[in-house]
């Protein structure tokens, strides 16, 4: 026998003021969905402007309450905005609490989250919400006003500390490529695709919150890749910096995957990547290298126009790919490989014993084209990234290795193009737990002793109201 179903039933509601928008309520049902709601109906109404009484036309707003009745519904989840006073009148109409978009989500981001950075984001989010929070709104706004300051200050730390251990692991020796773009639309699979991270693939929005980080092999050329948080359309700013962890990953990477979910509608796609483009410029990542990646061709439908969407969009052309069934991964390899430059060594290497500790360290790290034993030394040309090599013609020149660089003036001016000259950095080789080395750049300075002692900081701010616990009027 079935166990009963305890979730709260929910009405979606949505004013539309454009007929020919999308359907915002199939996006909203499956926010809802996630965030542990049961919908059991959905209402729309097209108006040409709000009612400044209810937002709703009054007749439409009676007939949500007979369905609130009929249908004995716990909350209704509304699309739009509405101000203090809209909502006031409602609740009184509907006699059942009211939750937008913004809070909907905000629910999901504290079941969901297991960073100390990302609770404090969240919090602030609740505290700064124009109008006030339901999930804060019990504290008064002078308490509300302190909060925000306590906890934007240790925010502040928070980030520092981060930034300072991010920046230690992208100077590392390899590249870094994030999967981004809409929500659901295949990014943990592609993750699994490249690598064998086993990320969860549940389908549904939200799976990934926080950022996973793992390696994989492209042609001989090792590459850092992470799986970030799904985009959605019309995200409030002020939950963009709920998200600041993973999508500053966005930010500091190489290179990044735009992934399209190819078995969307026609104009989902143009929707979604407009979304997109608008996240990617919204975290200032508009002008790093991009490839878009259009997924699940063994589903979709129209294909050819949906590249010529991507494409009008981009002014890229998008590579297509199913990541569930491996079709394409090697060719997105190679497209990954085209944009991020690469660097050719060709040396001499003495045939000795620290030669061939040298020429071990090399086969490790780099991708070998060309090796040539000779009596007195080993001839080997091998290719790289701008990390790792930067960091091998430093150390090839220190080293007391009689090591001749063959292509030694074509890298100067290749490293001197990309940083306007060859600096020599310090560097500490670090292995993790799984025995993977990395080269790791010392170009920062170390943690303040604010940093250092954010961890033993035992201030608390209270603690994060659920909407479950508030009681109803």
């Amino acid at each position: 026998m079935s166990s009963k179903d305890t979730r709260k039933r929910a009405l979606l509601v949505e004013v539309v003021f454009d007929r020919h928008e999308g359907d915002h309520l199939s996006e909203l049902s499956e926010i809802a969905f996630v965030a542990g709601y049961k919908v059991v109906d959905r209402i729309i109404q097209n108006l040409a402007r709000p009612s400044p009484a209810y937002y709703f036309g009054k007749g439409k707003a009676k007939q949500i309450k007979g369905r609130v009745k009929e249908l004995d519904i716990d909350v209704i989840i509304i699309e739009n905005k509405l101000d203090s006073l809209q909502e006031s009148n409602l609740v009184k109409m509907w006699h059942v609490p009211i939750i937008d978009r913004f809070e909907l989500i905000l629910e999901i981001f504290i079941n969901r989250a297991g960073t100390q950075e990302a609770i404090t984001q969240i919090r602030l989010a609740a505290l700064r919400k124009e109008g006030g929070s339901r999930l804060e709104d019990h504290r008064s706004k002078r308490t509300r006003s302190l909060l925000v300051k306590k906890l934007e200050k240790k925010l502040e730390t928070i980030k520092k500390s981060k930034d300072l251990r991010r920046k230690r692991r992208i100077k590392s020796g390899f590249d870094l490529v994030a999967i981004a773009g809409y929500t659901n639309a295949g990014k943990s699979t592609l993750m699994n695709g490249f690598t064998e991270a086993d990320v969860e693939v549940s389908g549904r929005m939200f799976t990934t919150l926080d950022t996973i980080t793992r390696s994989f092999d492209a042609h001989g050329r090792k590459i850092l890749v992470t799986d970030t948080v799904g985009f959605i359309s019309r995200l409030p700013h002020i939950l963009m910096d709920a998200f600041y962890a993973t999508l500053k990953e966005i930010i500091e990477a190489d290179l990044i995957l735009l992934l399209i979910d190819g078995n969307d509608s026609v104009e989902n796609i143009k929707r979604k990547v407009l979304a997109s483009i608008n996240t990617l410029t919204a975290i200032k990542a508009e002008k790093i290298p991009l490839i878009p990646v259009i997924n699940k061709i063994d589903l979709a439908q129209k294909i050819d126009e949906k590249v010529e969407i991507v494409k009008a969009s981009l002014r890229k052309n998008p590579v297509k790919i199913s990541a569930k069934n491996q079709i394409n991964i090697e060719l997105l390899k190679k497209e990954i490989l085209t944009i991020i430059e690469t660097y050719k060594f060709h040396l001499k290497i003495p045939n000795t014993n620290e030669g061939m500790s040298l020429l071990s360290s090399i086969h490790d790290k780099t991708r070998i084209t060309e090796e040539i034993f000779q009596p007195n030394f080993i001839e080997l040309k091998f290719e790289t990234n701008e990390r790792l090599g930067r960091y091998l013609f430093n150390i090839i020149k220190k080293s007391k290795l009689e090591v001749e660089i063959i292509n030694k003036e074509v890298l100067e001016k290749q490293l001197k193009k990309k940083n306007g000259a060859t600096k020599e950095d310090t560097y500490t080789v670090v292995k993790t737990d799984s025995g993977e080395e990395f080269i790791v750049f010392d170009m920062i300075d170390e943690e303040s002793k604010e940093i250092q002692e954010l961890d033993e900081s035992s201030e608390e701010f209270g603690t994060i109201t659920k909407l479950d616990e508030i009681k109803k009027e």
